[in-house]
């Protein structure tokens, strides 16, 4: 570990993991954070001090901040604890934050845990269940170090490590650090945000998942927009009938955007055509 300076303390972002519960999609690249945001760059913008992400670069909207370091994970699929422990040997300063990139995070409550941890072993948010949430901490550096070295934190529980210490816990509002495990937890997050673009988002990533494809390939306006000239033109019921017509053309033949661009605009002037013979 590097030497122990007084200042602003660093932070680990564990961004490791497979998400096997959610079909191996990249949770940390869904826009679920307090801002809109994807989850990853929201928690970055909220850490404190140099950010030391474990895991994949991902291209990110974190354009003029300079503090942000990637770490590879020295054990994949080790665990959230192994993950720290990777970035751990970078820390300079006498604390280190700790959070997940998985969880939404506002820098006024790491901020709140920051300040509860002064002259203590650490603090955490306290999640609605009262347990602490060891992956929204602030803990003494050295103390960290020690509970992790033995075994470099592979496959051993964050939250049983922390409760050997003697944490503060902090109030946060429930839905202000909130973590994405499954797809249960997304669509509750979307659903109570009332948020239908987001809705139709998480939706269809989850749907791509699923399938082994690419959402971002998808023409989603020009769909929507055939989708609905077919069911006001044509019939309701024909209308994912149609989408699904042109999805089976464009996989058979392997077709381009722009080749399913052109099929799409062949299949809207046939609902024109059939609007005028009606």
């Amino acid at each position: 570990m590097s030497e122990v300076t007084e200042s602003i303390p660093d932070s680990i972002v564990v961004a490791g993991g497979k998400a096997a519960r959610m079909g191996g999609l990249d949770k940390v690249m869904l826009p679920l954070g307090l801002m809109g945001s994807a989850l990853l760059t929201e928690v970055i913008n909220a850490c404190p001090g140099k950010v030391f992400i474990v895991g994949s670069r991902r291209e990110l909207d974190i354009a003029g901040n300079g503090n942000v370091n990637w770490v590879p994970d020295l054990n994949p699929g080790g665990g959230p604890a192994a993950g720290i422990w990777s970035a751990l040997k970078s820390v300079s300063t006498e604390y280190v934050f700790i959070s997940a990139a998985d969880q939404t995070l506002s820098i006024e409550n790491v901020s709140k845990v920051i300040t509860a941890a002064q002259s203590h072993d650490g603090a955490w948010a306290i999640r609605s269940d009262g347990s602490g949430q060891p992956l929204c901490a602030c803990v003494r550096t050295e103390l960290l170090q020690e509970l992790l070295e033995p075994t470099q934190g592979i496959n051993q529980s964050p939250l049983r490590l922390l409760s050997t210490l003697n944490m503060v816990g902090v109030t946060v509002s429930p839905d202000q650090v909130v973590d994405f495990d499954t797809w249960q937890d997304v669509s509750k997050a979307i659903k109570e945000s009332d948020a239908m673009d987001q809705v139709t988002q998480m939706w269809l990533a989850r749907v791509a998942t699923l399938l082994d494809v690419d959402q971002h390939e998808m023409l989603t306006s020009e769909l929507l927009d055939l989708t609905r000239e077919v069911a006001h033109g044509v019939e309701r019921k024909s209308a994912p009938l149609t989408t699904f017509l042109l999805g089976y053309a464009a996989g058979k033949d392997s077709l381009k955007h722009e080749e399913v661009s052109k099929l799409i605009e062949a299949v809207s002037n046939a609902v024109t055509e059939w609007q005028i013979v009606d």
